[in-house]
């Protein structure tokens, strides 16, 4: 019985060392599969005004909106009914720390995932709703007033060509 104990310690102990290598070595080499990106460049299409689109290529997911002149109007003044209307407490780069958030004001771009259970979104009347949850945003992605506190949509780093037709996504 001895020696069976002394066996497993010691073969357990080589099992242990070796995961230990294989997750420093799986940090030190980039051995992601071919389907994943460094980039995602997505073609826009024609989008109505006001009507959100949602992109997706591989496992990314993204919303697109294409902001009426009136809809820029009611975004930059809204500020009462939003749990975080200047958006300090949110995942954005810094060319969206503005009450549009996003870069240029006509056009608004986020990953197509809730922030308060991480589901998808679905376009609804009043705006973007999570499928999963009663979680609501508006069209500058910024979480409305609920029963429960979460936070505004992710911005993604972004560009867009020169003429709005492709997007480009380094997520």
């Amino acid at each position: 019985m001895r020696n069976f104990l002394a066996a497993a310690v010691r073969y357990s102990g080589i099992f242990a060392g070796l995961a230990v290598v294989y997750v420093l070595l799986d940090f030190m080499i980039d051995a992601r599969p071919p389907q994943v990106q460094d980039s995602y460049r997505f073609r826009v299409g024609e989008l109505l005004p006001d009507r959100p689109g949602i992109l997706r290529q591989d496992n990314l997911s993204i919303v697109i909106i294409n902001r009426s002149a009136d809809t820029i109007a009611r975004l930059t003044q809204a500020s009462a009914g939003l749990q975080d209307p200047d958006s300090k407490d949110s995942h954005q780069p810094g060319f969206a720390l503005n009450p549009l958030r996003s870069k240029h004001p006509e056009w608004f771009v986020s990953y197509a995932i809730g922030t308060h259970l991480g589901c998808g979104l679905e376009v609804v009347e009043a705006g973007l709703r999570e499928i999963c949850s009663s979680a609501t945003y508006d069209y500058a992605g910024r979480a409305r007033q609920g029963g429960d506190r979460f936070q505004n949509l992710a911005i993604p780093d972004y560009t867009f060509s020169d003429d709005f037709k492709f997007l480009t996504i380094w997520p």
